[in-house]
């Protein structure tokens, strides 16, 4: 805390020069106290050539001021699902309870706390983000466990969406599909250009969420790259690419191959997202594709909305999803929805209607869902 302190106050004084080599000096030995290895077997040591770095940045860039505030959010989707051969019933998709807001220090120093109940977990509540982050004029950095940025849709509120579920290339093909798509590392964003460009880039353990330690000594790496582009007239588009890499020694992706497959070797996945919104309506498209060692596995969906009126929205979705599961359908669904807002995404109803036509079967499915906020 007190190297901190030093460094901050010497940025902000425009007195660095001497600050930082002292301090950098006490950190380096500190440091040298323990053996790095240099043959590739411990990849920890050229993280310190990417942390240091940040944390330089962290503490010399402008720094903007936030409000401070503590914020409780919470809502629950709760639906009715027929399948018209053997699921009927109702089921309590997703409620979520989330704390964040400035933590009570100097600086822009901010946090999140987010845990979810939902029927995979048997009524469980299970932590999803629990993070720490510190904002720039320019951007953020984020420590703890939270979402790779990886996929247009995945970096959308799932109460945001206006289809009930994301789409299955998306659930199946982001970095840690497997862990509720959060992962333990650091992050940063930076935006240029008043936010019409916005890059990240994040090091994970790159073994999902909630674990205790990096289980392989091998890290995920991820970065994206979109553009925001306004247009006349209330229109507005989004165009960019996320790239993932990790080598492991043995992970197992039962969305891609099932669960009796353990992959060793390199995982290198990548996504083109393409968002075009009118007033009135607006249509998104995805392609993501995982290239894990010489087999493939990729998908797509092409989603459209239409307001009727401010109330009522019409919604029309396309998507296929290839596994490396024979034994999985990987038929496209094609999909009807009908949006009811009472208040916006805070009182909501979704009618979703969707139809497979399978190598031996039709496959049909109706979800009627409703969301709630309850602050």
């Amino acid at each position: 805390m007190k190297l901190f302190q030093i460094i901050r106050y010497c940025s902000l004084k425009n007195k660095c020069s001497w600050g930082i080599k002292k301090i950098n000096s006490k950190l380096i030995s500190s440091l040298a106290g323990k053996k790095i290895s240099h043959t590739g077997q411990n990849s920890g040591w050229h993280l310190w050539y990417i942390l240091l770095p940040w944390m330089f940045l962290t503490f010399m860039l402008p720094i903007k001021s936030f409000p401070q505030s503590i914020n409780l959010n919470s809502y629950l989707q709760s639906r009715f699902t027929d399948d018209y051969r053997e699921v009927t019933g109702f089921s309590i998709r997703r409620a979520k309870l989330w704390v964040s807001g400035q933590a009570p220090v100097p600086g822009n120093w901010f946090y999140k706390v987010q845990g979810i109940f939902r029927y995979q977990n048997e009524g469980s509540f299970t932590l999803q983000d629990v993070y720490g982050e510190y904002r720039l004029g320019i951007g953020y950095l984020r420590l703890g466990q939270m979402i790779p940025d990886f996929s247009l849709q995945r970096s959308q509120p799932d109460y945001e969406i206006p289809v009930v579920e994301r789409s299955s290339a998306v659930d199946a093909l982001i970095p840690s599909a497997e862990t509720s798509a959060r992962d333990i590392g650091v992050q940063t964003h930076i935006e240029f250009l008043e936010k019409r460009i916005q890059v990240s880039a994040g090091v994970f353990n790159g073994n999902g969420g909630n674990k205790a330690v990096n289980e392989d000594r091998k890290f995920l790496f991820t970065h994206r790259l979109h553009f925001l582009i306004s247009l006349p007239s209330g229109m507005k588009s989004d165009l960019g690419y996320s790239l993932a890499f990790r080598q492991t020694s043995g992970l197992t992706f039962p969305k891609i191959y099932g669960t009796q497959y353990s992959f060793r070797g390199n995982d290198f996945r990548w996504g083109l997202e393409f968002y075009f919104s009118h007033p009135k309506w607006g249509v998104q498209i995805e392609y993501i594709e995982a290239q894990l060692g010489a087999k493939k596995a990729s998908g797509y969906y092409l989603l459209g909305d239409y307001r009727l009126t401010p109330n009522n929205q019409l919604v029309a979705s396309f998507e296929k999803y290839t596994n490396l599961n024979p034994a999985v359908e990987d038929a496209p669904w094609y999909i009807a929805g009908f949006n009811h807002y009472i208040a916006g995404n805070k009182v909501k109803i979704m009618f979703d209607n969707r139809v497979q036509f399978a190598r031996n079967r039709t496959n049909y499915q109706t979800i009627v869902q409703f969301q709630l906020f309850f602050n």
